[in-house]
């Protein structure tokens, strides 16, 4: 009995030692905190949203477990023990499912943890109708890289169309050099026009025009878009469009609208292959835009600076040399018969090598992407080709490089000659010519 006595005496005097032990090693602490950044946050289909918060423990953090059980999202991150975290600044990012719907509205399950069990939870609201992008701005005039004529009394014409899907707060247009500083409270609308003309130095001389947006969503997005103009006395650089006015000029990959083969003074030489009859151009000061330099006819058939001018007419199919000076408002076209010879494929096979189109690669004997000549005109070589994406370049070529073309910037492809200009394309199917006699190319959408 004495003995028995004696273990139970020592079991408690165990057990009381090693509670103290455990309880000097782990004291109690305060419930951990979860600091969030917001209670609601914002997502998409198909779109990453970010959770962040700062998660605190006066004695050290174990686990943090994040749950959206409708998007199967189960997270766990466990934190170091050596040395004990204590702070942690949560950063989550999650992809919503593409098959949801911007209706659509889940909770997040946030549960911390701290080293001696105490829990805490907080739930943030996550809604998939999130706006991400910045207003849009449309229609921008001037068009970038263009010119504003000099005058004794020199106008700057300002204008563009903004949306965007949450409302617009507001728009700032401004130069410091010009003294132009303009805030337009927008005030939510979802979309507005911009229209303003501004005098500004004669100066010949170029400018950059900032336009910053700012929307109405609960977290703004903004953007800042910068236009580039220059007085000047003239025009640097012509385009011959063969398309109606107000065509997107964007559209294809290259060639249209074409630019200029020669510059004397303000006197601009195009030579330019009309494939009908009746064929209507137009030539440009630039070469995204119909704006602001559009030479065409008058009703009385006069050259004028305008985009509500009609078409020079080319009457017959053929090739034409055309000279224009924009400054005095005077042209002539003259149809001509080519005197270089044209390529014999019999003899002269002509392939493309170039990056970014399916079969290519830079091969000069691949007769996987061998051009034709056109039946109607002999000058011109051309094929179907698709694009991969992103960027293309490309050398039209003979077996072992002769005689190439190579494709330089606006289009351009010299005989023996050019420069591998590389251009920023999407995917897709299109029709590639090179005309030999204009030593030009176009690679339109099909």
């Amino acid at each position: 009995m004495k003995k028995l006595k004696l273990l139970s005496l020592i079991l408690i005097l165990f057990s009381t030692f090693m509670g103290c032990e455990k309880d000097d090693a782990l004291p109690i602490s305060e419930n951990p905190e979860i600091i969030l950044e917001s209670n609601e946050i914002y997502g998409g289909p198909n779109r990453k949203f970010e959770i962040k918060a700062l998660l605190k423990d006066d004695l050290g953090l174990e686990t943090i477990d994040i749950n959206i059980p409708e998007l199967d999202l189960e997270k766990r991150i466990t934190f170091s023990e050596n040395p004990l975290t204590k702070e942690y600044n949560l950063n989550y990012k999650f992809l919503v499912p593409s098959d949801k719907t911007i209706t659509e509205t889940f909770k997040i399950e946030l549960i911390l943890t701290d080293i001696s069990g105490n829990v805490v939870k907080k739930d943030i609201d996550l809604r998939l109708d999130g706006d991400f992008i910045a207003p849009i701005l449309t229609n921008l005039k001037p068009a970038n890289n263009s010119v504003v004529f000099q005058s004794s009394d020199t106008k700057l014409n300002i204008s563009f169309h903004a949306e965007d899907y949450t409302g617009i707060d507001n728009i700032t247009v401004s130069n410091a050099e010009l003294g132009i500083n303009e805030v337009v409270s927008v005030g939510g609308l979802k979309s507005y026009d911009y229209n303003k003309v501004f005098s500004i130095p004669s100066e010949l001389k170029s400018y950059d025009i900032l336009i910053t947006t700012k929307d109405n969503f609960i977290f703004p997005n903004e953007q800042t878009t910068k236009i580039n103009f220059t007085v000047g006395d003239g025009l640097t650089s012509m385009y011959l469009a063969d398309l109606p006015v107000n065509s997107d000029l964007s559209g294809d990959a290259f060639g249209m609208p074409m630019l200029f083969h020669n510059k004397v003074g303000n006197l601009f030489t195009f030579k330019y292959y009309a494939n009908s009859d009746n064929k209507g151009i137009y030539l440009l000061g630039q070469d995204i835009s119909y704006e602001p330099h559009c030479f065409g006819l008058s009703s009385t058939g006069e050259l004028i600076n305008d985009i509500s001018s009609n078409p020079i007419i080319l009457p017959t199919k053929g090739y034409y040399t055309i000279t224009v000076n924009p400054m005095d408002l005077v042209y002539t076209v003259t149809p001509y018969t080519p005197t270089s010879t044209p390529i014999n494929l019999a003899t002269t096979p002509i392939t493309i090598c170039g990056g970014g189109i399916v079969n290519g690669g830079w091969d000069p004997n691949s007769t996987a992407l061998a051009l034709s000549a056109n039946p109607s005109n002999p000058y011109q070589l051309t094929r179907e080709i698709t694009l991969t994406g992103s960027s293309v370049e490309m050398t039209i070529t003979g077996n072992n490089w002769s005689p190439f073309w190579r494709l330089d910037a606006y289009a351009v492809a010299p005989y023996l000659g050019g420069g591998n200009a590389s251009y920023d394309v999407t995917a897709g199917t299109y029709i590639f010519t090179l005309d030999t006699e204009l030593e030009r190319t176009t690679l339109i959408k099909k």
